[in-house]
C-alpha cells in the first residue's frame, strides 16, 4: 500500500469528489458571468465613468462647484452695491422729487409761456427802460407793471420760484447725469433680472453639486459598481482563478447522457477491426464482447458477468479457434487520437477493486508502446507508466493507490507537459515522471479483465466512469 495516499488522505489534501465538482461547477459559472461582463456596454460604461471620476477635470468641476457661495461672489456684490446705492442719502432725496406731482407740475410750467413772461417782465421792471418809460408816463410801462404784479402772485409762478430754488430739485439736477444715478439704474435692471435670480437661488443652494451632471454620473457609476455581477468580476479580474480556462480548451466532453456515439467511440479492439467482432488471446478467462457489456445512459459502465459464451481465440499457428468463456466483459477506445501536444486527461471513475479482476483506464499507442495509465484498480491498484517487455511481463513506473476507498468516486487526472506527466487524484498532484519517448498519438482505451475465477456473488461487476474530459493547451 501507499503511504504517500494514506498520508495525503490523512491531512485531507484529497478533498472529497463533490466538493471539487460543486467549486468546478460555481467557478464555470462565474467565469461564464465573467465573460458576459467583459464584453458588456455596462462595463464600458462602468470603465468610462471610473475614467472620468478619477480625472483631474472632475475633481476641479467638483472643487469649483464646491467652492461656488453667494458671498463674496460678483452677484452678491452687486447687490450689495444695489443695496448701498438705495441707501444714499442723494439718491433717496432724488427719487422723492423723480416720478413726483410737484416735478410734473414743474416740467408742465417751465414748458409754458409764463416763466418766460415773468423774467422778461421782471427784467423790464428792473431795467433803465422801464424807469425812463415811467418817467414819461408811457402807458405800456403800466401795462406791463400791473402784468408782472399778476404774474408774480400767480400761483404756478410763485410754486416755479419756490421749487426752483429748493435743495430737492438742486440736489436732483445734480444727481440726474451722475454715475451713481447710471448705476443704480443699471444695478436694479440686473438684480431683478431671472437670469440673476436664478443664479443666486443656485449659488445659496447647498445640494447644486448633487444637480450637476458630473455628480449623475458619479451615482451611475456607484450604481454600477454596487452591482454583485460587476464585483464579483474585479475580485476575479487581477486573480489566477480562471488561468485555467484561459490557459487551456476543451478537446473532448463525455458526459455519457444517451446511446455510446459511435463517432466517438468504437466496442471492437484495433486487432479485431478487420473481422468486425472481438476475440480473445490464450489464457483469457473473459471474452470481449462487441459492445454487450457496454452500457451508457448517465455514466459508462464496462459490466462483467459471468455468463457461458462462445467466442474465438487467436492460436498460433491455428488461426482462430472457437471456444467456450465463463465470463464476458467489455472494451471501449476512443476513435479519435490525443497526444498531440501538451494535454490533460481526466475522469470521474467509482473505486472499485476486485483483486481477480484488472480494470484500466489507459492512453496508448499502437503495438507495445508505452502505455499512460490514468488508472489500474482490481489485481493491483496503481497509477503510471507501463510497458510490456520482451519476457511478456508488463514493468510499470508509477504509484500504488490501493489505500483509496472502495465504493467512493474519485477525479483522476494525468497532465502531459513535453516530456513530464503528473498525475492528480481530486486534483492534488501524486506522482509524477519524465518520459521523452511518448511523442505518438494516444487513444482512450477502458477495458476490464478477468485474471481469476470471481468468487461466488462478486458479479456482475461494474467499472463506472461518469465522464471523460480532454484539455489542450491554448
Amino acid at each position: 500500500m501507499s503511504f504517500k495516499i494514506f498520508a495525503l488522505q490523512l491531512a485531507g489534501k484529497i478533498k472529497p469528489v463533490e466538493k471539487i465538482e460543486k467549486q468546478r461547477e460555481t467557478l464555470w459559472k462565474d467565469y461564464q458571468g465573467f465573460l458576459k461582463v467583459d464584453q458588456s456596454d455596462e462595463l464600458k460604461e462602468y470603465l468610462a465613468l471610473e475614467s472620468f471620476i478619477n480625472s483631474s477635470e472632475f475633481k476641479k468641476k467638483k472643487n469649483e462647484v464646491d467652492a461656488l457661495r453667494f458671498k463674496g461672489s460678483k452677484e452678491y456684490n452687486e447687490l450689495a452695491e444695489f443695496k448701498k446705492l438705495q441707501k444714499a442719502k442723494h439718491l433717496k432725496r432724488y427719487f422723492k422729487i423723480a416720478g413726483s406731482q410737484d416735478l410734473k407740475r414743474f416740467e408742465e410750467i417751465v414748458n409754458s409761456e409764463k416763466p418766460k413772461d415773468f423774467e422778461q417782465l421782471k427784467e423790464y421792471i428792473g431795467g433803465e427802460k422801464f424807469a425812463n418809460d415811467k418817467r414819461e408816463k408811457k402807458k405800456e410801462a403800466l401795462e406791463k407793471k400791473d402784468k408782472y404784479r399778476v404774474l408774480k402772485s400767480d400761483s404756478d409762478i410763485r410754486f416755479f420760484l419756490r421749487f426752483k430754488k429748493s435743495s430737492l430739485y438742486k440736489n436732483y439736477l445734480s444727481v440726474q447725469p451722475s454715475n451713481d444715478l447710471k448705476k443704480f439704474k443699471e444695478l436694479k435692471e440686473r438684480t431683478v433680472s431671472k437670469e440673476f435670480q436664478e443664479r443666486k437661488t443656485y449659488l445659496e443652494d447647498k445640494k447644486k453639486w448633487e444637480k450637476t451632471e458630473e455628480f449623475q454620473k458619479q451615482i451611475r457609476y456607484e450604481e454600477i459598481k454596487k452591482q454583485p455581477h460587476i464585483q464579483k468580476y474585479f475580485i476575479y479580474k487581477n486573480s489566477t482563478d480562471f488561468d485555467f480556462y484561459k490557459n487551456w480548451e476543451v478537446t473532448f466532453d463525455e458526459d455519457f447522457s444517451g446511446i455510446l456515439n459511435a463517432e466517438r467511440w468504437q466496442t471492437v479492439t484495433k486487432l479485431a477491426e478487420n473481422i468486425g467482432e472481438n476475440f480473445s488471446l490464450p489464457g483469457d478467462l473473459h471474452f470481449f464482447t462487441s459492445g454487450a457489456n457496454v452500457k451508457t445512459g448517465g455514466k459508462l459502465t464496462i459490466e462483467v458477468k459471468k455468463e457461458k459464451v462462445k467466442g474465438r481465440v487467436w492460436q498460433m499457428p491455428a488461426g482462430f479457434l472457437p471456444v467456450d468463456f465463463d465470463y464476458t466483459s467489455g472494451w471501449l477506445s476512443s476513435v479519435g487520437s490525443f497526444g498531440k501536444g501538451d494535454e490533460i486527461f481526466e475522469a470521474k471513475i467509482k473505486f472499485n477493486s476486485v483483486k481477480q479482476l484488472v480494470s484500466t483506464f489507459q492512453l496508448s499507442g499502437d503495438g507495445n508502446s508505452p502505455m499512460v495509465n490514468l488508472l489500474e484498480m482490481g489485481m493491483k491498484n496503481r497509477l503510471g507508466i507501463s510497458k510490456l517487455n520482451d519476457k511478456g511481463k508488463i514493468s510499470v513506473v508509477g504509484l500504488d493507490i490501493s489505500n483509496l476507498k472502495n465504493g467512493r468516486w474519485y477525479i483522476f487526472s494525468v497532465e502531459k507537459s513535453g516530456s513530464v506527466f503528473i498525475w492528480k487524484i481530486n486534483e492534488t498532484e501524486v506522482f509524477r515522471t519524465t518520459r521523452g519517448d511518448i511523442n505518438y498519438p494516444l487513444y482512450i482505451t477502458v477495458s476490464t479483465m478477468v485474471i481469476h475465477d470471481v468468487p461466488e456473488g462478486r458479479l456482475p461487476n461494474n467499472f463506472e466512469i461518469e465522464w471523460i474530459k480532454c484539455y489542450r493547451k491554448r
